[in-house]
């Protein structure tokens, strides 16, 4: 038997409980990569990453015998931790349980739409909200990217049809039941219409009307790009991790939807990505583009 494996279960250990330890590291393993799966793109990996950072500093105070430190950031995450992940990650634990139960992405691989998918659906958007911004009908489109929209989807109309322009436009009309909402779309399905997104309460969302204000607060929380007409000025605007680009003629929407989800590999995150790999000219820039 391999060094390696004496040192670690001991000299007397067999080949079989070589392999069956083996194999319980390969399920934990699995398990995680799953587990990053149903949460990326959410709020919840970068408070992963911030409790990474504070056990990071717990075994820096230890090693530089800072007693104080040591002993406050011990006792945050020996007695604290449990229920606080519960509490922070209590959406993304349903979500995931959830998942579990139906057999989907929580034990398949990604689902993400193949590029002649995303080419229909952003065309189909595209066209939708230009035809929306010109009769001055207001809009929200929540295109899913990494972060699975099943818990936001559920709050509205399921419908699961394929993306078309005049059907976008049909959901948005002043007479339709599900008007006030958003529509969530993946791929080439729109899932549903309806739904309620959570506002954003930054200081600077608190000058927006209430349909940016929804666009920027979902994208705060989950990586998804969420298309905004509004019904005012007739503008259309592209919201995408807490930035909100504004004033959008077609051929520029185009181009940004084509950035995020045509050429991914070329999507800049922290804003919609240009013609040619997120880059916009300096001019443009400035006008159109408001950082929150």
């Amino acid at each position: 038997m391999p060094h390696f494996v004496t040192y670690l279960l001991g000299p007397d250990a067999t080949a079989g409980e070589a392999l069956l330890a083996l194999a319980d590291v390969a399920l934990v393993a699995f398990l995680c990569y799953r587990v990053l799966l149903v949460i990326r793109g959410t709020r919840a990996v970068a408070i992963l990453f911030g409790l990474l950072v504070l056990g990071l500093a717990y075994l820096g105070a230890e090693w530089a015998g800072l007693l104080t430190l040591s002993w406050l950031l011990g006792h945050f995450l020996s007695y604290s931790f449990i229920f606080g992940v519960v509490i922070l990650f209590l959406p993304d634990i349903r979500r995931a349980l959830a998942e579990l139960g139906r057999g989907s992405r929580f034990l398949t691989a990604s689902i993400d739409g193949g590029r002649d998918a995303q080419h229909g659906m952003v065309d189909a958007v595209v066209r939708a909200a230009v035809d929306l911004a010109r009769r001055r009908v207001g809009a929200l489109l929540v295109l899913e990217r990494t972060a699975t929209l099943a818990d936001l989807a559920e709050s509205g109309l399921r419908l699961d049809a394929v993306v078309t322009p005049e059907l976008i436009v049909s959901l948005f009309q002043p007479t339709a039941p599900a008007h006030d909402g958003a529509v969530v779309v993946r791929g080439g399905r729109l899932l549903a219409a309806g739904c309620l997104l959570p506002l954003s309460t930054t200081p600077a969302a608190a000058e927006l009307g209430t349909r940016h204000r929804a666009a920027l607060g979902l994208a705060e929380e989950v990586d998804a790009a969420v298309v905004v007409v509004s019904e005012e000025r007739g503008e259309v605007s592209v919201a995408v991790d807490g930035t909100l680009e504004r004033n959008l003629d077609e051929a520029r929407l185009r181009a940004v939807l084509a950035g995020l989800f045509v050429a991914p590999h070329r999507a800049r995150r922290g804003g919609a990505p240009g013609v040619e790999g997120g880059a916009m000219p300096e001019g443009e820039e400035g006008a159109r583009r408001a950082r929150l």
